[in-house]
């Protein structure tokens, strides 16, 4: 799927944020069907459709389809519009809008409304792509050049939230957690890395606040450090989580669990949840799911070749809140099982701590190596 995201999707859930998806203007009201598009209109539930891939044809335009999440990306220079099957809502250039009617998938076609021609593409079609010149392709080599410079880690609980606690020594999460993302942001920092940390004392945070912070950060990339828990005093390791559908038992459990400091936070962040448009979240957070999933997988390898005490279980995916809430590519570590009791012990050793931060830093810059070289992934 083409990758132009970063820009228009902040802007995107910023007018979310604050309530203000408001209808497209039509930009050209003198835009008139071509002829030739007009046999392949057809009556969906009374209303008058087109096919997408006809439209593009018929107007040159790219059209790139990604069939997971059933999302397209209409570009002509330098236009930008993305729909989603299912929603009436799309982006053009990073603003949302209505086209008054859902976009229709029938027969693994996608029909998009007559009012979506009109609304969506007419400043597309009415316009020529823009020229290609030295200078633009010059701009076009500048904007691919993708670079990691800050990153966010979120230290989870806190405060009056103190998260799991040890059977055995009775050791918090919340200090193990703030131990580990210290001696983290050190790593970073020492190779040039801006690290901003939700929180660097013993404060509750609530979690809305922490993906406010991430999102209003100008970061590249949020990394939230957390320590298991299970009922099971035998389950133990090393877990890295990234966005998407929860695969097991345990991950649903531990969904409920982190997410539960929402109740601690007051009703507002519940509330404001339930008032997004969650297809809208879905577009966007798509465009971070390849990058948040190479991170997670970068982080869990370079864990398993420090070749530390600690059973690697690997790549998992879950919903959490700050995870689905953040608009950049975000992972959530799982160090380690604090109800467990060998692992407890471990992870109350400086020495351990030390070595479990210098291995998840280097998963983080083996990320940014990676990303910059590929120009954000573009070649790979």
């Amino acid at each position: 799927m083409a990758i132009f995201r970063k820009t228009q999707l902040r802007l995107l859930l910023t007018l979310l944020a604050v309530g203000l998806l408001a209808g497209c203007a039509t930009r050209a009201s003198y835009f008139r069907l071509d002829p030739s598009v007009s046999s392949d209109i057809r009556n969906i539930d009374g209303f008058q459709y087109v096919p997408l891939a006809r439209l593009c044809e018929v107007y040159g335009l790219d059209c790139k389809w990604d069939a997971v999440v059933r999302t397209a990306t209409i570009t002509r220079a330098p236009d930008v519009v993305v729909l989603r099957a299912g929603s009436a809502t799309i982006l053009t250039n990073g603003t949302a809008c209505s086209i008054g009617r859902p976009v229709v998938l029938s027969n693994g076609a996608v029909f998009v409304p007559l009012s979506f021609v009109r609304t969506g593409l007419a400043s597309m079609i009415t316009r020529p792509a823009a020229p290609v010149t030295a200078g633009t392709i010059q701009e076009a080599v500048s904007a691919k050049k993708f670079s990691i410079r800050t990153v966010v880690l979120d230290t989870g609980h806190g405060g009056k939230d103190m998260g799991a606690i040890g059977r055995a020594f009775g050791t918090k999460e919340k200090d193990l957690a703030l131990a580990l993302s210290k001696r983290v942001k050190a790593i970073l920092e020492r190779n040039n890395i801006r690290v901003i940390m939700t929180r660097s004392d013993d404060t509750f945070i609530p979690l809305e606040r922490r993906a406010d912070i991430a999102n209003r950060s100008g970061a590249e990339l949020f990394v939230s450090v957390h320590i298991n828990a299970s009922k099971s005093r035998f389950l133990r390791g090393f877990e890295c989580y990234y966005l998407s559908n929860a695969t097991d038992d345990n991950a649903l459990a531990l969904e409920a669990f982190e997410d539960s400091s929402i109740s601690l936070g007051g009703a507002a962040a519940a509330e404001r949840s339930s008032q997004l448009d969650k297809t809208l979240w879905d577009m966007a957070l798509t465009e971070n799911r390849m990058e948040s999933g190479e991170l997670a997988s970068l982080i869990c390898d370079s864990v398993r070749q420090a070749g530390l005490d600690v059973k690697n279980r690997g790549v998992r995916t879950a919903r959490f809140y700050v995870l689905k809430h953040s608009r950049i590519p975000a992972v959530l570590v799982e160090a380690g099982y604090i109800s467990n009791r060998f692992e407890e012990s471990t992870m109350k050793s400086p020495d351990f701590l030390d070595s479990l931060a210098d291995a998840i830093a280097r998963g983080i810059l083996r990320y940014k190596n990676r990303y910059e070289q590929t120009e954000g992934f573009t070649n790979v």
